[in-house]
């Protein structure tokens, strides 16, 4: 399956709430978040979100591709304000049962590299999920980030 094809019932405008932690023992501080979820370039796919933490604005975009073939894959490029900021970050995984499952390394503070997942779930057309997961060395992965969206009217 292509990008384009498993993200069609996510494009359009979103809006949600996003909930963000930094270690699996913290709190969630929520937010509202809003989506534009747009095909561009004929086989690429744009997600555009913002959201807030301690009352600071962020913002984020996703540029997700796919390869050639009958099993693809997916690839993207993420920036965001807080997570990623001042590089990007170069992901690639798989499209699995509709959900889009992304993967890279990042370099830790000190020792070995940390990992980040992104995954994308485009609902059926009511409504979408994109949770952000970090893994880092010794301890199982767990979830930093939840956006969920409905459409907008």
């Amino acid at each position: 399956m292509q990008i384009v094809e498993c993200l069609a019932p996510f494009a359009g405008t979103w809006q949600g709430h996003n909930r963000m932690r930094f270690m699996p023992t913290d709190e969630y501080q929520e937010s509202v978040s809003a989506a534009t979820v747009a095909v561009t370039a004929k086989d690429f796919v744009t997600i555009e979100y913002t959201w807030a933490h301690e009352g600071q604005p962020q913002n984020g975009l996703l540029l997700l591709g796919s390869g050639p073939g009958e099993d693809p894959g997916a690839t993207a490029v993420w920036v965001d304000s807080f997570h990623a900021t001042p590089q990007w970050l170069t992901l690639s995984g798989t499209i699995d049962d509709g959900v889009v499952r992304l993967a890279c390394t990042y370099p830790a503070p000190e020792g070995p590299d940390w990992g980040w997942q992104i995954h994308i779930e485009p609902g059926h057309g009511n409504g979408g999920r994109i949770t952000m997961h970090n893994l880092v060395p010794g301890h199982d992965p767990y979830q930093v980030v939840e956006a969920t969206y409905r459409r907008q009217a």
